[in-house]
């Protein structure tokens, strides 16, 4: 006596090719939309603005991070600190003058656009899953 399961095998496939769905590149691609964003904003008031980038992807078990944004350890520090500073309220040469217009500009930024990157991203990994599931 024996029982026949049709299309398991399928089903087995499928399965297996959910398991390898490739999330990096669809991180990568949202993050550099990001940094698009980001550098439309900071270049209002700044010529550094193409410091803005995003980093390496770093990967954690199955997940994948990327820092956007400035970094002092992957830019010249002299071009960025404007920026910076900006973000904080302070003078962008330094120091302790306060200045509001450009105040908290890089998360306002980014807060702007976080609903819209995260349906970007969920919609992305709906179509890489819809694909594996179909093909």
């Amino acid at each position: 006596m024996s029982v026949e399961i049709k299309g398991i095998n399928n089903l087995i496939n499928r399965i297996g090719k959910l398991s390898n769905i490739e999330s990096e590149k669809v991180v990568i691609e949202v993050a550099e939309d990001m940094a698009k964003v980001i550098k439309e904003k900071a270049s209002t008031f700044s010529e550094n603005s193409e410091e803005i980038k995003a980093f390496k992807p770093k990967k954690f078990g199955k997940s994948t991070y990327i820092d956007v944004g400035l970094k002092s350890s992957e830019s010249d520090w002299d071009k960025i600190k404007g920026m910076y500073f900006n973000n904080y309220g302070y003078h962008p040469r330094g120091g302790a003058t306060l200045v509001n217009e450009h105040i908290m500009w890089f998360d306002e930024t980014v807060q702007g656009k976080e609903n819209q990157v995260k349906t970007r991203l969920k919609a992305k990994l709906k179509e890489e899953v819809k694909k594996c599931w179909e093909g």
